[in-house]
């Protein structure tokens, strides 16, 4: 028997949600007993509300979100909640993130780390060649 992940993408159209998309699919691919199910909430958070109480309607035995709009966290965490379905919010940091059940969680990148280690890498490297402004 296999095991069901619901994905809920808030845009395909969108080139890092593709590349996290592809590599959604391509793992779960190379996986036996895995299957994946993902949907395009097309930036619409009603949409996107209605693809997770469906992927709990259904059955999947996990979902993971990338969501539209943050603020609307809370009633896809109670949804899965309720149905005791593991849940992961990728990439964007949902408003519920102290609040969230134990079977819930978050994955994603800290942007002023990321953006203040790529500023020092910059400027390491510019000092190295010897340039002291940059226009």
């Amino acid at each position: 028997m296999s095991e069901t992940v619901g994905v809920s993408m808030a845009l395909f159209d969108d080139n890092f949600l593709t590349v996290l998309r592809n590599g959604i699919q391509e793992l779960a691919d190379g996986m036996d007993g895995v299957d994946v199910q993902i949907e395009d909430a097309q930036n619409d958070v009603a949409k996107q509300l209605d693809q997770i109480n469906n992927f709990v309607a259904s059955g999947v035995d996990a979902i993971i979100v990338n969501p539209v709009d943050t603020s609307a966290t809370q009633a896809m965490s109670d949804a899965a909640a309720a149905a005791g379905v593991p849940l992961v919010y990728v990439n964007r940091q949902p408003i519920n993130l102290d609040t969230l059940p134990e079977n819930q969680t978050f994955v994603g990148s800290n942007e002023v780390d990321s953006g203040t280690q790529e500023t020092i890498a910059l400027c390491d490297n510019w000092a190295a060649e010897g340039k002291t402004e940059v226009n």
